[in-house]
């Protein structure tokens, strides 16, 4: 039995498309996508990386030592690639998570996502998050400041655009005459999940997104983190969101244990990974998508692949043990 096929009611599994290093071609994502849904899997992932600064101005947060892998030096395009996998899959959901939506204008974007909605005949799920890199919003020619209410403003254009027409909006920063625009995205609404770590990101989520979405941290701090999301959500008048957490898949080279203390989710042995898998099973988490991106040998796509099924029977598991 596939996680997919056990999932129901229970957390589903997906997995993060190798768009992001030396794996990263045309080829590897046909046959990594090909691959996924056939094998059963819920969804595939990409993530928004703009550039990788020489000379770095803020550190990397989801690193404890700050530093941004290697691998990000060479990144397709998260919209393109979604696109691509659209039209040579039928049923396996996309997302992208995140997408650093300050960067973007909501109705080039709005447009973008609906019409790749329709492509894919309602298969897209869009995680948003504001970054952290003050070079990525240099390059986009965007105030890094006051980057939290930029993207609560894209997100109410967002859901603007993909409303009725004729669509209006005025905000701080956009603003949209009244104007016919389509094409509407297949699902109403279009999920929005937004990410974030502090008390304010996680108020923002219960606020306004359609879910939450988290990952570059320990399993510990993300049950506290959804515990302020549906918090959030509650004191706001609204239900329970479901949460989709992004798993860094980063096995240790020789199968040895790390320090409990400051590991990262999935991160370490095989029994801590089926451990933290378990764990997040356990405490209700919607959806778990792993990106093996950054384990040993990723460049070699068998690898990722056999790492895949390991992972599947993991996670088959971890479904079984909730029923």
């Amino acid at each position: 039995m596939s996680a997919a096929e056990g999932a129901g009611a229970t957390t589903k599994y997906g997995l993060a498309l190798p768009h992001v290093g030396e794996q990263a071609t045309t080829g590897n994502i046909r046959e990594f996508a090909l691959r996924a849904e056939r094998d059963g899997w819920h969804s595939l992932w990409t993530l928004d990386r703009t550039l990788y600064p020489v000379a770095p101005r803020t550190p990397y947060p989801g690193r404890p030592d700050g530093v941004l892998s290697p691998s990000y030096k060479r990144v397709f395009e998260h919209l393109t690639v979604m696109t691509y996998v659209a039209a040579i899959t039928e049923r396996i959901r996309l997302g992208v998570s995140v997408l650093i939506l300050p960067l973007y204008n909501p109705v080039l974007l709005g447009r973008r996502l609906a019409t790749l909605d329709q492509l894919s005949n309602g298969r897209v799920t869009a995680g948003v998050g504001l970054g952290w890199s003050v070079d990525e919003y240099e390059a986009a020619g965007t105030p890094f400041r006051g980057r939290g209410e930029a993207a609560e403003e894209v997100v109410r254009a967002l859901r603007a655009v993909w409303g009725p027409d004729p669509v209006e909006f005025s905000g701080a920063h956009h603003t949209i005459p009244a104007s016919f625009i389509g094409p509407k995205p297949v699902q109403d609404p279009l999920p929005v999940l937004m990410g974030g770590f502090g008390p304010k990101a996680l108020d923002r989520v219960g606020r306004l997104a359609d879910g939450f979405t988290a990952a570059a941290v320990d399993v510990d701090s993300l049950v506290g983190m959804i515990g302020a999301v549906r918090a959030a959500a509650e004191a706001h008048g609204r239900g329970p969101l479901p949460t989709v957490v992004r798993a860094n898949v980063e096995p240790t080279a020789d199968g040895s244990d790390l320090p409990e203390e400051g590991r990262l989710l999935v991160n370490g042995s095989w029994d801590q990974i089926a451990t933290d898998v378990h764990r997040l099973a356990a405490a209700g988490v919607d959806e778990v998508f792993f990106d093996l991106n950054y384990v040993p040998g990723a460049e070699d796509l068998r690898t990722q692949l056999d790492i895949a099924g390991r992972l599947r029977d993991i996670a088959g598991r971890a479904v079984a043990g909730r029923a």
